[in-house]
């Protein structure tokens, strides 16, 4: 039987070998209580599978079904003083309602990323005595130092699939080698569930642990959900619970032509985008 860390290595191995279309159009949905409103965005998105870059339309379904009214006139919100000692003021807007807000930010997000399983494979500069070739990359092997301390806790079914279940604990830099627990099949190394510390690249997101669920398409493995596992305390003391992104109708492109365009937009403070690890 293999020890864990050859497992770990074995996964990375699978991830990096993994082959995608050159590019994949697919719904980002993310859902969640904003207070005790369920809430429910689906926004259209496509991403180039070789650097990762993302297109998406900025509004989703829902705000295109059902649009803010266009404001007409002046804004007019009422003051009122409470005095004692000194005073406090309270603005009440009177009007128009507040824009329409996505619940956790815009996502600019991509089904293949791997929270840092994939190996970066150097672009070789062609050379003029280089021959063309058609083979593609099986495996690669790393020779740097290792990220985590790699356990092996158990080997359960998920799903009806018999997987390998590592703990991983961080040598160096917690923040960015977020992995804490990972599932691989035991026949293909490739993952299927896995324990994040943290998600994205903005707080509260970044705090909290998050599960992730992957899904095989054509052989290759993609995100099919993000959990967030605790409430998401934003600004303005929105609270925001039972947070899930899910990858959905994740298919190649059929055509070149969209019923509305797709934009690869500015990252914006608020933006939900993954760190540049793969």
């Amino acid at each position: 039987m293999l020890d864990a860390y050859a497992i770990w290595l074995h996964a990375r191995a699978a991830v990096t070998s993994a082959q995608y279309p050159a590019r994949l159009d697919y719904t980002i949905a993310i859902t969640g209580l904003d207070g005790q409103t369920p809430t429910a965005d689906h926004y259209r998105a496509s991403a180039d599978t070789s650097d990762g870059s993302v297109r998406v339309f900025p509004i989703s379904e829902e705000q295109l079904a059902k649009p803010p009214p266009v404001p007409h006139g002046i804004d007019v919100s009422i003051d009122a003083a409470i005095c004692f000692g000194f005073c406090w003021v309270i603005r009440q807007p009177v009007g128009h309602p507040a824009p329409y807000r996505d619940l956790i930010g815009e996502p600019l997000l991509e089904p293949t990323y791997m929270f840092g399983l994939r190996y970066a494979i150097p672009q070789k500069k062609p050379q003029q005595d280089d021959e063309p070739t058609t083979l593609r990359t099986i495996a690669v092997v790393s020779t740097g130092a290792p990220v985590y301390r790699v356990e092996l806790i158990d080997q359960p079914d998920l799903d009806g699939v018999s997987t390998y279940h590592l703990r991983l604990t961080p040598l160096r830099k917690p923040k960015e080698n977020r992995l804490r627990e990972l599932w691989v099949g035991t026949n293909d190394y490739l993952p299927r569930r896995a324990v994040t510390a943290g998600n994205f690249t903005i707080s509260p997101l970044t705090d909290v642990p998050w599960n992730v669920d992957f899904a095989l398409v054509d052989g290759a493995p993609v995100i099919s959900k993000e959990s967030a596992g605790s409430d998401l305390y934003l600004g303005h003391r929105r609270v925001v619970r039972d947070v899930t992104i899910a990858f959905e109708e994740i298919r190649e492109p059929s055509g070149s032509i969209y019923d509305r365009p797709l934009l690869r937009p500015e990252t914006t403070d608020d933006a939900l985008v993954e760190p540049g690890i793969q």
